[in-house]
């Protein structure tokens, strides 16, 4: 059992290091890359999503939330309108100029599934994806719990 376990963490953490230098190279002429470009692509098909929306839906901490809108405020990808009826809340958009990166990051989408999935039938990667989403359901519940309330076991 843990010679699986080794080598399923082993396989996903050399995918998602492929994916990110397959995304990185793919962006580099847009001042963005493998982790700025989920919130560019959210922020595009949900304009004026708060930064709490963007939390829940991308499942990213608050500090690393913080840390990407301000990259992306520098590089002039979004900007930032307060609500009209809560201050507090903030909704942010994408400028003219982020347009570009949304269509770069759409044609790479494209082309790496096209990559990935080549010689994998279209049933095992529906299963591979069903699995690894109620993996992800699985942990999240445990570890933004366990950080949340401060207490996170190390195991």
């Amino acid at each position: 059992m843990d010679n699986e376990f080794s080598n399923i963490c082993r396989c996903i953490s050399i995918l998602a290091r492929l994916i990110q230098m397959y995304y990185n190279h793919g962006l580099s002429d847009f001042e963005i890359g493998w982790g700025q470009q989920f919130f560019v692509e959210y922020l595009y098909e949900h304009p004026g999503a708060s930064a709490q929306d963007m939390v829940e839906q991308i499942l990213v901490d608050k500090a690393t939330l913080t840390k990407t809108v301000k990259k992306l405020l520098e590089i002039g990808y979004v900007k930032v309108i307060g609500d009209e009826e809560d201050k507090r809340i903030k909704h942010l958009y994408l400028t003219e100029k982020a347009i570009p990166a949304v269509d770069r990051i759409k044609r790479i989408h494209s082309g790496f599934y096209h990559t990935w999935s080549q010689n994998i039938a279209q049933t095992d990667i529906d299963i591979s994806e069903q699995t690894m989403e109620q993996m992800i359901e699985n942990i999240s519940k445990k570890v933004w719990h366990r950080m949340e309330n401060d207490n996170f076991e190390k195991r």
